[in-house]
């Protein structure tokens, strides 16, 4: 295959030929008071800039790039508006090379497809940070748009990007999920017990701190091969497992048991296996493991960020053993430092551990800037009941980002509290996303799934499996992909001169 971008000869003008690097330039060249601000909007509506666009980004897509003088005599013609007009061009080219897009011809711009595949962003990296293909559009309604909301891409600046660690997984690899077909989440609570989870405490620095150890017992690894075995006779395509289920022992009976199992017509394929204390250290980290079941490869690690802080009621209520008699304590563990992603079929993925969710502070900007679609939340807590932090918490992200939340925890702390009916059905696992592509209200999609034994997938009232759906970039969150403008007709040739008329 010849790749049309390496055509292009070195840039003489200030400006670079590839359409990603382009895009990436002018995107930072904007001033901060205009990222939200109604001139955007007002030149967004703007008939004749979208006519504009539409003719740049015909010529863009023909020439694989941009002349860089071209780009210049725009910016010098027009201003910011010329740069924003140029994006929007840059940006309708670049769908085609969005693999969450709904384009799909093979077209020029085939090699930024490629080099996404293989480096997992559109830029080159040259000028920091990165230019990501959008997956997710924040599900609430559309109001006054910021900046970052007018392209299909995620412009990650070089201060955020350099706090998250993003990967791509090869296509070799890839479960290739379909977006137009629904993807079956299983989560099995694992631990049934305090006797499989068991809670130590001890002094630190004078302040007391407690551990989660999961039981490593015949017991708990012949259940893990049931999980996986259920898993697959329920349909489940994915697995959240909870917090504190796992160990580095368990860790390896958990790739046993799936690559044992896998065969093509398995359904499973992507596993996260919850968290535990692995790795060693003193405090050792809470860390998360997602594994392709295919392989037993990790795709993406994810060391708790938050260490949660049991409350003195809270000891009481949980009936946690041998918890001080007054007082807190937090849990003893190495916190994480960076946020990672994994890119693969279903999506812009991240894990976020039990109080990791609540604590938004640690990497809200970083998700937000690189557009994460799905968050896979283990947790650690009393039963998931209806309107409580769960919830609030999946719903906040379902609007901030759009991503799909899915939590899943454990039977532990729920089967030591005795029952309360006045509390509602108590559930071991939560699936909450976007009502759709379009973005009229804050409604949004509430599965809640619940199981009675450790081995049992959470089943939704009407004994499904819950289900969630793959990323994906709409034509309906951007009309430039594909305008049907008023006045249409053939569209002339645009120069400088015809974006300085814009004002």
């Amino acid at each position: 295959m010849t790749d049309r971008l390496a055509e292009h000869p070195p840039a003489t003008a200030e400006y670079p030929a590839d359409p990603a690097d382009l895009f990436v330039r002018l995107y930072d060249e904007l001033p901060a008071g205009l990222h939200r601000a109604w001139p955007l909007n007002l030149w967004y509506e703007d008939a004749r800039v979208r006519r504009t666009v539409n003719d740049l980004t015909e010529r863009i897509i023909e020439d694989a790039g941009f002349d860089p003088a071209e780009a210049a005599a725009l910016v010098a013609a027009g201003g910011d508006h010329g740069r924003f007009t140029l994006l929007l061009a840059l940006d309708g080219a670049l769908a085609l090379a969005n693999p969450f897009g709904p384009f799909h011809d093979a077209s020029t711009l085939t090699g930024i497809t490629v080099r996404y595949l293989v480096e997992g962003r559109f830029d080159s990296g040259a000028a920091g940070g990165a230019l990501l293909p959008r997956c997710a559009l924040p599900g609430r309604p559309e109001g006054l748009r910021a900046l970052p909301d007018f392209f299909g891409v995620h412009r990650v600046p070089p201060h955020l990007w350099e706090r998250v660690e993003h990967t791509r997984l090869p296509a070799v690899h890839d479960p290739h999920l379909s977006p137009d077909v629904p993807v079956e989440v299983g989560c099995a609570p694992v631990m049934e017990s305090y006797d499989e989870v068991r809670v130590g405490f001890a002094e630190r620095a004078a302040r007391t701190v407690y551990r989660l150890d999961p039981a490593d017992t015949a017991d708990v690894r012949a259940r893990i091969r049931a999980i996986v075995r259920r898993l697959d006779e329920a349909g489940a395509r994915i697995a959240v497992l909870p917090e504190a289920t796992l160990s580095d022992g368990l860790l390896e009976v958990w790739k046993e048991a799936a690559f044992d199992t896998a065969r093509r017509d398995a359904p499973l394929r992507l596993l996260m296996l919850g968290s535990g204390p692995l790795g060693g250290g003193d405090p050792p980290p809470n860390r998360a493991v997602l594994i392709d079941r295919w392989t037993g490869a990790e795709l993406l690690v994810q060391d708790k960020l938050s260490p949660f802080v049991l409350g003195e009621r809270q000891m009481r209520d949980w009936a946690v053993p041998g918890a001080p008699g007054a007082g807190t304590a937090e849990e003893d563990i190495a916190p994480g430092a960076a946020v990672r992603l994994l890119d693969c079929s279903l999506g812009r993925l991240a894990v976020l551990i039990c109080e990791d969710l609540s604590r938004a502070d640690r990497w809200d900007r970083e998700l937000m800037a690189a557009g994460a679609s799905h968050l896979l939340v283990p947790i650690f807590s009393k039963p998931i009941l209806r309107f409580r932090w769960e919830e609030q918490g999946a719903q906040r992200q379902v609007n901030t980002l759009g991503a799909w939340v899915v939590v899943a925890n454990s039977l532990v702390v729920g089967n030591a509290m005795p029952p309360d009916p006045s509390l509602g059905e108590r559930h071991t696992c939560l699936v909450a996303g976007p009502d759709g592509a379009a973005r009229l209200d804050y409604a949004s999609v509430l599965a809640f799934g619940s199981a009675v034994r450790g081995d049992e997938p959470g089943l939704t009232a009407d004994g499904k499996l819950p289900v969630l759906h793959v990323g994906a970039a709409h034509e309906a969150w951007l009309p430039h992909w594909s305008d049907d403008l008023p006045g249409g007709g053939a569209f002339e040739e645009v120069g400088p001169d015809d974006v300085s008329s814009l004002d």
